[in-house]
């Protein structure tokens, strides 16, 4: 039999090793009728009504033979039985269950605008007096449907021309992951550099501010989370959250994060599991460029048929993916000069605060600040007027951390926050943001 227990807890100065025997204790049964305990979720409850304390979300399999009833007063207790599962590593929260789970959801069918052909011209890079000239080119000289899939009997795909990922940031390297590890030899383009390179071109803007306009804290290998804190953050109740945070584990990061309500790499540990993805990747069949900014597109009968790199060098492909973040903004630009159907989104702006970390403990924890088995404490503010409708809140909170520049143009002034793993600064910071409609603007 296996349970789910919600809200059991521990206290200050507890170790997880009482969990069998408190477990036990909750059911009513002897402690050898615990046969696995997974944690599947932990989170610090700091009310200041009682003393801090951990709370702990658990899968629970009972020894064979143990016979073991709900009574009305657990189920309160938030214990629940889960049918149809033999043990913890069955659980929707266990590890990963697989890169096909990354292909079974029901999706809706997609319906795009069709993008008007390139007439004969001039593509010009953006900003830049190089260009390369257009030649229209015969049907024969592209894939049928301009790079279509088609599907072979045991389900793998096959691409006329390989696919590429514009962008190292995580949602380029897991795009370019999840390709490869189906074997597909997919092709990753990042604009700025691999991370050793990238870190000597950031300490130049923070020591001597040269700004190196392909390589800084939003353009390189990891993309901006390379210089933030590695927060991992998700609004959505979604099974494949476990396989990316197992993942992150196997590339170094800390085994913490698969049970954190909190997830936090640290900048400096996320440096190297950015690498060590990169190696995966390559291992798998994968390719990767640095210095490689995509500057063009071609399109052939409403489809996409190529890219232009770095205004010269042409690359035939029917098959993108553009994880190409908030700051590519000459990328936006060439996709709206090319027909492609953009809209505007809803975003915030605002500025970074910052405080004594001692502070914020004493604020959060009361009398229990600094005890060894509390993190660095962090906060949540939000406030909403009527009128105008306007909504303020903080945002992206780094305990420990410290406030860093991080520019992406000449001239521009642009915080962030970051922290490392230990989270060790006596400063805490964070964002606080008013929301920005499309009607503003």
């Amino acid at each position: 039999m296996v349970l789910k227990i919600n809200g059991l807890t521990l206290a200050l100065g507890e170790r997880e090793d009482l969990l069998p025997v408190r477990v036990a204790s909750l059911l009513g049964l002897p402690d050898g009728a615990i046969a696995d305990i997974r944690v599947i979720r932990r989170s610090i409850d700091a009310r200041r009504t009682r003393p801090p304390r951990f709370v702990y979300l658990l899968v629970v399999r009972l020894a064979d033979g143990v016979d073991w009833r709900p009574a009305p007063e657990r189920e309160r207790a938030g214990v629940s039985v889960i049918e149809g599962m033999d043990g913890p590593d069955e659980s929707p929260h266990a590890d990963s269950p697989g890169l096909a789970l990354l292909t079974s959801f029901p999706r809706p069918p997609l319906s795009f605008p069709r993008i008007p052909d390139q007439g004969p011209g001039q593509a010009r890079e953006s900003g830049k007096g190089n260009s390369i000239p257009h030649q229209p080119r015969n049907d024969t000289e592209y894939p049928a449907a301009c790079g279509g899939v088609v599907y072979s009997q045991a389900g793998s795909a096959v691409f006329e021309r390989r696919p590429v990922v514009a962008g190292c940031g995580p949602a380029g390297i897991f795009a370019a992951l999840t390709l490869a590890e189906k074997g597909i030899p997919v092709l990753l383009l990042e604009r700025g550099r691999a991370v050793p390179e990238r870190l000597a071109d950031v300490r130049a803007f923070w020591e001597q501010g040269i700004l190196n306009p392909e390589s800084h804290v939003h353009f390189g290998e990891g993309g901006a989370g390379t210089f933030s804190d590695g927060k991992l953050t998700s609004r959505v109740k979604n099974p494949c959250i476990s396989r990316v945070k197992r993942i992150f584990v196997d590339m170094g990061a800390p085994a913490d994060i698969l049970v954190d309500a909190r997830p936090h790499i640290g900048t400096d540990r996320l440096r190297e599991v950015v690498v060590n993805l990169r190696k995966r990747l390559i291992g798998l069949g994968g390719e990767v460029r640095f210095g490689a900014r995509v500057t063009d597109f071609r399109i052939h009968q409403g489809c996409l048929a190529g890219i232009v790199i770095n205004g010269s060098e042409e690359l035939r492909t029917g098959h993108l993916i553009l994880a190409t973040g908030q700051s590519a903004a000459d990328t936006y630009r060439k996709l709206a000069e090319r027909g492609v159907a953009l809209e505007p989104k809803p975003f915030a702006i605002g500025l970074r605060v910052e405080h004594p970390q001692e502070l914020i403990n004493r604020i959060q924890y009361g009398r229990w600040a600094g005890h060894p088995d509390l993190p660095p404490a962090d906060y949540f503010l939000t406030a909403k007027v009527a009128k105008p409708d306007r909504s303020c809140y903080s945002f992206c909170m780094c305990p420990g951390g410290q406030v860093i520049g991080c520019s992406a143009e000449a001239g521009g002034v642009i915080t962030n926050g970051m922290s490392g793993l230990r989270r060790e600064s006596p400063c805490a910071n964070s964002a606080v943001v008013v929301n920005v409609r499309n009607e503003d603007l």
